[in-house]
């Protein structure tokens, strides 16, 4: 897959993931779902990890388990569980942990590669982890519009990536990408009445400041993943793909919860 169809899987997803998150909580728990299990059918091909099927499988219990979590406690009545909408997500992240551990553990290839086999399936779980934070992005006080921002931004910014420039050109542009497409994605929300309860004049300045984060988030992840040597061959290609707006999931609750009071 070359850079710019890895660009367009990564607009495809992040389309899917915006409007899932106006659709209700089971569309986009499928949704990110989907993220979730490209990422880990891709990521021991990635990161060419021994041990494939057991790495996929902890990463895909892990992703799945958090986006489950999320989705059930944003559906629920938060104020009589006291509890945040993501308040099971920790839990589910130290119990991916542990499989990741007994993963290694029953393992009877003679573990080689240990050490780069269990960061690997870490990294792998808490992408799926920050992809969950994707299900309380519509419980902020932002509410969905916040979704489309956000991921406005991370398209502009993979869309800058996928050039032939190096990275030393290509990361501040991403960077700039994403933060002058996050703010007028953000005034956009207000000038279509899509600012809610929030402050109008809050809008530009979050989807700045998120635009600006998906854009470094972007071009960290293309200064890691070109370097793989499987990083354009199918399935680890579709990871490469969906990481960003796995990424992003965090990023946008962060801006949601803080920013946009």
């Amino acid at each position: 897959m070359t850079p710019a169809a890895t660009a367009t899987t990564t607009l495809a997803l992040a389309v899917l993931v915006a409007l899932a998150a106006f659709a209700g909580p089971f569309a986009l728990a499928l949704a990110l779902a989907l993220l979730v299990a490209l990422v880990a059918v891709g990521w021991p091909a990635l990161l060419s990890l021994p041990s494939p099927r057991g790495t996929t499988a902890v990463v895909v219990l892990a992703g799945l388990g958090a986006v489950a979590t999320g989705t059930a406690v944003v559906g629920a009545d938060r104020d009589a569980l006291g509890a945040g909408p993501l308040a099971g997500v920790p839990a589910v992240a130290a119990l991916a942990l542990l499989a990741a551990f007994v993963h290694q553990l029953a393992r009877r290839d003679g573990r080689p590669r240990l050490v780069e086999s269990v960061s690997g399936a870490v990294t792998g779980q808490a992408l799926g982890v920050l992809a969950a934070c994707w299900t309380a992005v519509p419980a902020t006080y932002a509410g969905a519009p916040l979704a489309p921002v956000v991921l406005v931004a991370v398209c502009a910014a993979a869309a800058v990536c996928a050039t032939s420039w190096p990275l030393r050109v290509a990361g501040p542009a991403a960077v700039a990408a994403g933060a002058l497409t996050g703010w007028l994605a953000g005034s956009a929300t207000v000038a279509l009445g899509g600012a809610g309860i929030v402050p109008p004049a809050r809008w530009a300045v979050a989807g700045l400041i998120a635009g600006a984060g998906a854009g470094v988030a972007v071009s960290a992840w293309r200064a890691h993943s070109a370097r793989l040597p499987a990083a354009g061959a199918l399935p680890a290609a579709f990871a490469v793909a969906a990481a960003p707006v796995c990424l992003a999931g965090g990023g946008a609750y962060l801006v949601g919860r803080l920013l946009l009071l």
